[in-house]
């Protein structure tokens, strides 16, 4: 083999490293607010997982900015009678029932509809005080439509029966999930720059969102548990006066590089959603795998200091003095799995970094014990709302 080729190789990928990044960004920020879902997660897959971190938050801005595009506040709950699309796309409620019949009309909700599981330590997930999480989970009309008719995994009957037929759940390219954190505004007021909605259960302020998009297949779905090439997109905005988070953002988050003040008041202006108040949330960072650069020894840490206050320590309410924090968002979404054999889910716990077939969750209940993750778990690519949700339901429900 002659010696200069992994040079004369390496020299031109060097070179042509830059005109590659610079036609992937071209290719996504062509004429990316009216790209349809799926467009715009082929186009920009490239951008978000082969860029630099600062591609990357970009992609988060433009993704945010689209979420946020706004429609007429048909139920009164904003002050300027527009409010974000999303708060019109199908919830939990509306996806995991017997016979979903949501429709995409564009009108909002009247009130919220906080996901009816809420999360607490590592391992435990609980029924009990439901809205005490006040999360609320939508997703895209592609989302929707694979989970209720594509592959109709919204009943327990219809997941197991689409599972113990061989299939693998495997959602569209351009699949936006989205969760979204309020809490009440208390008689002091909500904090400054905070946007507020007065929805029929009362006034409550928009405390961040989580974003996760499918931008691109797998090659072997078979080894979703483990493989590093990325398929999902994460981000998660977060009001940026949260307590706090500015702390958990400078010693924990690994991946986060802030764009300047112009570059970001520029991508809300082609959006149409500038000086709305969207400029006073930012992201936490972005993770598209386990491990920085698919080393497979540095965890990607991404979280929101709410929503996943379960993995900050030691104490959990208090995310100014947390001494780690241990959430991921691929890592975690990545154990969304199920045992056809057994009917069993693969528990709920706080992963970070590389899976290894030896990963174990354990289950609660009178008579605990160890499920491990190789042990005929089948992945459910990285969507929690099943197991969470469709679990509980069927079709004579």
């Amino acid at each position: 083999m002659n010696k200069l080729l992994p040079i004369v190789c390496l020299s031109l990928l060097l070179i042509l490293s830059p005109a590659y990044a610079s036609k992937a960004q071209s290719t996504c920020q062509k004429n990316w607010i009216e790209k349809s879902d799926q467009q715009f997660a082929a186009d920009c897959a490239d951008m978000a997982f082969d860029g630099s971190l600062k591609d990357r938050q970009k992609v988060a801005w433009m993704l945010f900015a689209r979420i946020n595009q706004l429609i007429d506040d048909r139920q009164g709950v904003s002050g300027s009678n527009k409010v974000p699309q999303w708060m019109a796309w199908a919830t939990d409620a509306d996806t995991f029932t017997a016979n979903p019949t949501f429709k995409y009309t564009q009108v909002n909700r009247a009130d919220m509809q906080p996901v009816t599981d809420k999360k607490l330590l590592a391992g435990g997930v609980s029924l009990s005080e439901p809205d005490g999480a006040n999360e609320e989970v939508t997703r895209n009309y592609i989302s929707y439509d694979y989970l209720t008719q594509t592959a109709k995994l919204n009943t327990k009957e219809g997941f197991l029966a689409y599972v113990n037929a061989g299939n693998k759940v495997d959602m569209p390219i351009g699949t936006i999930e989205l969760k979204a954190s309020w809490l009440k505004v208390p008689d002091m007021g909500a904090p400054k720059g905070a946007i507020t909605f007065n929805f029929a259960s009362g006034e409550y302020w928009f405390r961040g969102i989580h974003i996760m998009v499918k931008m691109r297949k797998l090659t072997d779905v078979n080894n979703l548990f483990y493989s590093e090439d990325p398929s999902w997109f994460w981000t998660t905005f977060e009001f940026t006066n949260n307590p706090g988070v500015s702390h958990v953002r400078d010693e924990f988050i690994t991946q986060n590089a802030p764009l300047t003040e112009r570059d970001i008041n520029k991508i809300l202006k082609q959006a149409g959603v500038a000086n709305v108040g969207f400029e006073a949330y930012t992201p936490n960072g972005t993770q598209i795998r386990f491990t920085e650069d698919a080393d497979g020894k540095t965890p990607v840490i991404l979280g929101h200091t709410d929503m996943e206050d379960f993995a900050g320590s030691p104490n959990t309410a208090q995310p100014s003095y947390w001494t780690s924090f241990n959430s991921s968002c691929h890592s975690c979404h990545a154990t969304a799995a199920i045992n056809p054999k057994t009917g069993e889910f693969f528990p709920f716990s706080v992963p970070k970094g590389k899976l290894t077939p030896q990963y174990y969750g354990t289950t609660t209940g009178d008579s605990p014990k160890n499920l491990y993750l190789g042990d005929g778990f089948v992945p459910l690519d990285f969507m929690w709302p099943i197991p969470f949700q469709a679990k509980a339901q069927t079709k004579g429900k």
